[in-house]
């Protein structure tokens, strides 16, 4: 992350708060007036987050890397967007490629407005697969005879 991705972080806070339940915490909107930044504070929010969308357009920051592993171990839906054309350091490419063996969304961007339509996407993605797997987990539930109801 660079700070070249202010617009679009703006953009992706915004897509993120029109789908349904969904608000988007960043640092510029939601961090306590006049605090300084705050490693501690930001790798909690990652880790009790449902999601983390990680913008990427060339480095990546120690801070960065410790809000994408707690919201790796918290569980949290992961989303690597990157920038098209940028050149990014090997150890970037090599941490996106590793990535993207687990359940991370990873996805090309070239400007706000495709930026916009996959956050939305993907995040709309993820509801629908999280209602799939609690409507299979209930099935499974009821034909072993271990239902709720």
């Amino acid at each position: 992350m660079s700070t070249t991705l202010d617009a679009e972080r703006l953009v992706t806070a915004e897509a993120v708060d029109r789908v349904s339940g969904h608000r988007a915490w960043y640092w510029e909107r939601d961090a306590a007036t006049g605090a300084l930044h705050s490693e501690h504070e930001c790798v909690k929010y990652a880790k009790t987050s449902a999601g983390l969308i990680l913008l990427v357009d060339g480095d990546l920051s120690p801070i960065v890397h410790a809000e994408y592993r707690a919201a790796r171990e918290g569980g949290a839906n992961r989303f690597i967007l990157i920038r098209k054309g940028v050149e990014l350091p090997e150890d970037v490419a090599e941490f996106i490629k590793d990535q993207q063996t687990s359940e991370v969304v990873t996805r090309n961007f070239q400007n706000t407005d495709e930026l916009d339509s996959l956050v939305y996407d993907a995040l709309s993605r993820a509801i629908v697969r999280a209602v799939t797997e609690a409507t299979i987990d209930r099935r499974e539930r009821i034909t072993d005879g271990t239902s709720d109801d």
